[in-house]
């Protein structure tokens, strides 16, 4: 016999051998070499084994589908957070635009101001301020700021009535329909007090835009928790918080007279020795710190003409 037809009958001997033997060893141990793998029914040479050794023949386990550990399907939830109430709303006093309002007296525009707070609105403007008294608090602002902003154009006071800074009622602005920016802000202060918001809550800020460096003029208003601004310039309200382009330099409302200035940080002291040392300041020092507040807004009040 060659050894080339001598090797593949020995293999196949020795792999029957322990095939039988690798049988013998499960059936030793209690459990079959398909049930060991499979988990199912045993094979069909320990089937003969069992008949030869006398063993009662076994039930056939069942078989299980294979099985997929899943985590529990849960709903996506996407979290919200409402925005935090801006602290002027909840206060007094105008902190508006991120500023910290300061009362103070008697101004030169006090005379302005004093001429058209309490002037009524008639005529149409005031039956549509009327008609509003069912509306949604912000509905009522949206619908001012539209009616006075689409019947108003923008004309420079200097153009109108030959000298710069006029503060006009909100009856002779909407009759002409012509006015700069503190007369769209007084028409609206005047058209929102009719349709029932309260003095305490209406502000007509002056202010400095950053952008355009000129001088401007809007109400805020204090309503559902925000401090919303109702500019000539969109028909959108705005959120006081969000603005960082005006610096308000006056303000006045029924119940008074701001000036606006921010907090100051004290710096931090630091002593030159081997050990990082923090010293806090004063309390005198803080407290002169937060009396020092912004008097270049308090003197371009009294500067400027407020015109756009």
């Amino acid at each position: 016999m060659s050894t080339r037809s001598f090797l593949p009958r020995y293999a196949c001997l020795a792999m029957a051998t322990l095939a039988f033997a690798s049988a013998n060893a499960a059936h030793a141990r209690g459990w079959s070499k398909s049930e060991a793998i499979l988990g199912g029914q045993p094979s069909a040479l320990q089937a003969i084994l069992d008949q030869q050794q006398g063993v009662q023949a076994r039930p056939a386990a069942t078989l299980q589908p294979a099985s997929y550990s899943t985590a529990p399907v849960m709903n996506a939830v996407i979290r919200v957070d409402e925005p935090e109430a801006d602290p002027a709303a909840v206060s007094d006093q105008p902190d508006v635009f991120g500023s910290i309002a300061l009362r103070v007296g008697t101004t030169r525009l006090n005379a302005r101001w004093n001429r058209v707070q309490h002037a009524r609105v008639t005529g149409s403007a005031a039956r549509f301020a009327e008609a509003l008294g069912d509306e949604d608090t912000v509905e009522k602002l949206e619908a001012v700021n539209r009616y006075v902003n689409g019947r108003v154009q923008f004309v420079d006071d200097s153009r109108q009535y030959g000298r710069a800074d006029v503060w006009a009622a909100a009856a002779d602005t909407l009759s002409r329909g012509r006015g700069d920016c503190e007369d769209y802000a007084i028409a609206k202060f005047q058209m929102l007090r009719r349709a029932g918001f309260a003095d305490k809550d209406l502000y007509l800020v002056i202010v400095k835009d950053l952008v355009t460096r000129a001088d401007h003029a809007v109400l805020v208003v204090r309503a559902a928790g925000r401090m919303y601004v109702l500019d000539n310039g969109t028909d959108r309200l705005l959120d006081s918080s969000a603005i960082r382009d005006y610096r308000p330099v006056l303000t006045f409302a029924a119940k008074g007279t701001w000036t606006h200035g921010y907090r100051v940080s004290a710096p931090r002291i630091e002593l030159a020795s081997a050990e990082s040392l923090e010293t806090e300041a004063p309390a005198s020092d803080l407290a002169k710190a937060e009396t020092q507040r912004s008097w270049s807004a308090s003197l371009l009040a009294f500067r400027t003409g407020f015109n756009k």
